[in-house]
């Protein structure tokens, strides 16, 4: 699977999309996603780190997709998410495994996950346009919560684009309005820390 990077904009997102559009970046894909997570219930949150608590888990991902040109015609997607991350110390994602099943129902999605164990832990809700650049593609995620993010991913079969440091160069390169201390931002973390009073 491929990995990403995500970083903090230190701009709005009229100014990002600005800045995109003048290096000849086009819009290629738009959408909006209600992620709710799950882990399983014997988790205290209060007892693990952010890192343990989300290490792994299970997302109900409600997709409002947009169709593409011209993005006002829209249909739902609703999926089954498994993620896996693993990551080292230091908070960099070293890699990073994702399975999906489409679903037909929100509450099918629910029910099945209580009847196996799981728990509603936290709900995040964002907007998501994607630039694109002959390969490179470009998310700009705004966060209900006020975080705008900036996400990347490797291409497997890009050599120039493969690996987690020819994105980070790429994007240095570039030149954009992002916050260059965390390449590994979790929008998933930042709101459990909110949960948790942190």
């Amino acid at each position: 699977m491929s990995n990403e990077i995500t970083v903090k904009l230190k701009c709005s997102i009229s100014e990002i999309r600005n800045i995109l559009e003048n290096k000849d970046f086009e819009i290629v894909d738009k959408y909006q996603m209600e992620d709710t997570y799950y882990i399983l219930k014997d988790i205290n949150i209060n007892q693990l780190s952010l890192q343990e608590i989300l290490k792994s888990y299970i997302l109900i991902r409600n997709i409002k997709q947009y169709e593409p040109k011209q993005f006002v015609k829209h249909y739902n997607l609703i999926k089954l998410t498994y993620k896996y991350k693993n990551i080292a110390q230091n908070g960099d994602i070293i890699s990073q495994e994702k399975k999906e099943c489409e679903i037909k129902k929100l509450q099918d999605g629910n029910n099945f996950l209580t009847a196996i164990g799981y728990k509603k832990l936290m709900k995040i809700k964002e907007d998501d346009i994607v630039y694109g650049k002959e390969d490179f593609k470009i998310a700009i995620k705004t966060l209900e919560d006020g975080n705008n993010l900036l996400e990347v991913e490797t291409i497997e079969n890009n050599n120039s684009l493969n690996t987690i440091d020819k994105l980070k160069q790429k994007i240095i390169e570039l030149d954009l309005p992002i916050d260059k201390s965390d390449f590994f931002v979790k929008k998933a973390e930042i709101k459990l820390k909110k949960i948790l009073g942190g």
